[in-house]
């Protein structure tokens, strides 16, 4: 069957000279296997560690390190670490499957949430199979800083814009950064793909989209002029929380086993999702600490973006 022959042509600009060069000067041979895309049973090097789903990969891989310096291999290793790390930080720093649940269920904002969740592709994880109040995350307390809240439609409108605006950039930073990561590194456990990041990103998206089903069940919240302005998604999506004029309403029901199960595999899942994605990122390889930095930098700024949009969100809820 035929893979991709995306990799092994476009490299991180850190060590892209050498890698470039490597291949070019040693392992052509084994790149012109690879691009012909057929897995050979019999060229399947089971010594070396290949399989028939790296049978094209492998050797390509092989022949490239074998001819890297040990300096270089350090600085790669060192990439991987910080890299492995990379899922647990952006999940402090990212949201929970509550706060984005609220921005969708309560807000009444489905798609500035559904955006929030693919620019920053993180699961905030605090303890298994616990489950928060959403009223203590709406709860005020007197110390908190009084939120300013827009009344003219061009201080709203143009609130609502800059949110879309940053929430798509950050989409797209992190689609493009998924991609690049793809095509420009070999990832060990799926040397032969380029959707290993993407597949984790998806996955982040995926669980907040469960953990807004988990609290539909947990309870049903609206916001409007009046009573029954919720039903109609066009009079509260474009408008932020903040906004003057708009009361919130919230109806909670009691938690039966649907809700239970739903959430332990809302936990489940989020577990899955930072595992998987050190896996991914910790085996990742042909990339230096330098390019490995400037990604980590790129997703934080994306997962920093969205959560503050997100907090300012809750913060108009809260008033």
């Amino acid at each position: 069957s035929a893979t991709n022959k995306n990799q092994f042509q476009q490299w991180y600009p850190q060590y892209a000279h050498i890698f470039s060069d490597i291949r070019q000067l040693y392992c052509e041979d084994e790149y012109a296997a690879y691009l012909t895309g057929v897995k050979n049973h019999s060229r399947i090097d089971y010594i070396g560690g290949g399989g028939i789903y790296s049978v094209v990969t492998q050797p390509v891989i092989n022949c490239i390190l074998n001819h890297t310096s040990d300096y270089v291999k350090n600085g790669m290793t060192s990439a991987q670490v910080l890299l492995g790390v990379m899922p647990t930080v952006l999940a402090i720093l990212g949201a929970s499957t509550e706060e984005m649940s609220m921005l969708s269920n309560i807000a009444r904002r489905p798609l500035l949430a559904l955006l929030l969740s693919a620019g920053s592709p993180s699961v905030y994880f605090s303890r298994a199979f616990e489950y928060h109040d959403p009223a203590e995350i709406l709860s005020d307390h007197p110390a908190r800083l009084p939120q300013w809240r827009p009344r003219r439609w061009f201080s709203i409108s143009g609130i609502a814009a800059v949110e879309y605006a940053i929430a798509i950039i950050a989409v797209g930073n992190i689609v493009v950064m998924n991609w690049e990561l793809g095509i420009k590194t070999i990832c060990a456990f799926w040397t032969d793909g380029i959707l290993a990041p993407t597949v984790w990103a998806v996955t982040g998206v995926l669980t907040h989209l469960l953990g807004m089903l988990v609290l539909r069940l947990r309870l049903v919240g609206w916001r409007g002029k009046d009573a029954e302005a919720w039903i109609i998604l066009s009079t509260t999506e474009g408008i932020p929380a903040a906004a003057e004029g708009y009361q919130v309403r919230i109806v909670t029901f009691v938690e039966r086993k649907t809700f239970l199960v739903a959430a332990w595999t809302l936990s489940m899942l989020t577990v899955f999702h930072i595992i998987y994605g050190t896996v991914v990122f910790a085996s990742t390889t042909f990339i230096g600490i330098q390019d490995a930095l400037t990604i980590l930098a790129r997703y934080i700024a994306s997962v920093a973006c969205c959560r503050v949009i997100l907090m300012y969100e809750l913060a108009g809820l809260r008033e």
